[in-house]
């Protein structure tokens, strides 16, 4: 005997008497779930403050540079005193030395100045940036508790009315599959009863592979002569909330996380919602699902976006014009612009490990982990691609699999 696929060509769901349909979310509570997003939108206020930390990331580039500067007018004039006994003996360009060690002490007071000046500008642009992300934070925490308590109304509802005595669902499905020529329908149709059943407890959020069956009749069927079978099937299931309407559930309000992959052709610093996730070339970044301001940066360039996060996906973000690096310093920095918690590139002070960071209260605050690879490994798979993502696709592979979610390929 041979099957083809079972093709469900029409899956109607519909309720006992007892209420009038058996709905997931409904209509009201979808009305509910648009009020909340509209009433906490936070794109433009993503927008806006990635644009002032992208500005003042490029500042604080600027008084890193000038802080070599200062740091080599210095050297430049140590050299010149250590010089000044031989200027003094032979006379001739002592005028000169005494000129350009005046010129390198006002170059380096002046510098000094402007770059004790820029830093204060700095602090005060930090401190409004973390404030507007602290607002920004704040309508995230509101948001997710009413998404929170929008779910426990929606399940509240759903197991007061499946766990009703007269709760059913009725399902009438047409179908088709292949048998064999030899075989009479009522054979086919018994062999078949298995995969249908299965087929529809995959099919309906109500139902799993514990679902009890009330009843099952074949309403019509017949065949072709190559063993083509077509039926109509009405059966009735014990419906009961299970693990399948609160993943959906999950998924609909976005309360769920997923793994998002960071690639750049240079070892850039990498920022989300203003705070540092890590430094490479390639990284995996866990992420709530939702909009989420997305930063890399590297010497005085960046690039970011206001990405909605529906699923894992993949971002891509290409340096032109990249600087050569040069040694840094030995000396230690005098003019320190640096934000805390990772909000600007650091200089002297260490980036806080993200394990130092508190645990999030709701799922949508979730741990974040990111995962750095090699330089060699992200030659591999980040070289001249463009700006790209895969938002919501499940991984087709194991190459896909391990891509998003970093665990290992089964051998």
């Amino acid at each position: 005997m041979r099957y083809g696929s079972i093709s469900l060509a029409l899956l109607c769901l519909y309720a006992s008497n007892s209420f009038a349909a058996l709905e997931v979310i409904t209509n009201t509570e979808k009305q509910t779930l648009n009020q909340i997003e509209t009433e906490y939108d936070i794109d433009s206020l993503l927008i806006n403050v990635n644009d002032k930390f992208s500005q003042l990331n490029k500042k604080a580039y600027d008084v890193e540079g000038l802080k070599k500067t200062i740091a080599s007018e210095q050297q430049r004039y140590d050299e010149l005193i250590e010089g000044l006994p031989e200027a003094i003996r032979t006379k001739i360009t002592l005028p000169n030395t005494y000129k350009q060690i005046e010129e390198s002490v006002t170059l380096v007071d002046e510098l000094t100045l402007k770059a004790e000046q820029d830093s204060k500008r700095l602090e005060a642009e930090k401190e409004e940036i973390l404030s507007e992300y602290e607002s920004i934070n704040k309508q995230r925490a509101t948001k997710s508790q009413q998404l929170f308590k929008l779910k426990t109304d929606i399940t509240n509802r759903l197991i007061a009315d499946l766990s009703k005595s007269s709760s059913t669902l009725p399902i009438n499905i047409n179908g088709s599959t292949e048998c064999s020529k030899y075989q009479t329908i009522a054979d086919c149709l018994k062999e078949s009863k298995s995969s249908i059943l299965s087929s529809t407890r995959n099919e309906s959020p109500f139902l799993n592979d514990k679902s009890v069956l009330l009843s099952y009749e074949v309403i019509d069927a017949n065949m072709n002569m190559k063993g083509g079978l077509q039926y109509k099937v009405a059966m009735k299931f014990k419906p009961s909330y299970n693990n399948k309407i609160d993943e959906m559930l999950n998924e609909k309000l976005g309360l769920k996380s997923a793994m998002v992959t960071l690639v750049s052709n240079v070892p850039a610093d990498w920022f989300v919602n203003g705070v540092k996730v890590g430094t490479g070339k390639k990284l995996f970044h866990e992420i709530p699902l939702g909009k989420h301001g997305i930063l890399a940066s590297y010497q005085d360039q960046d690039q970011s976006s206001v990405e909605n996060i529906e699923g894992n996906g993949v971002f891509n973000y290409k340096f032109n014009n990249v600087k050569t690096a040069k040694k840094p310093s030995s000396q230690t920095p005098s003019v320190v612009a640096e934000l805390p918690k990772g909000i600007l590139k650091p200089t002297a002070k260490a980036t806080p490990k993200s394990a130092d960071k508190p645990k999030a209260k709701y799922t949508l605050f979730s741990d974040q982990t990111s995962i750095k690879l090699s330089d060699e490994d992200a030659k591999k798979t980040s070289s001249d691609k463009g700006y790209e993502y895969f938002m919501g696709v499940s991984p087709a592979t194991k190459k896909q699999n391990i891509e998003f979610t970093n665990e290992p390929i089964e051998k």
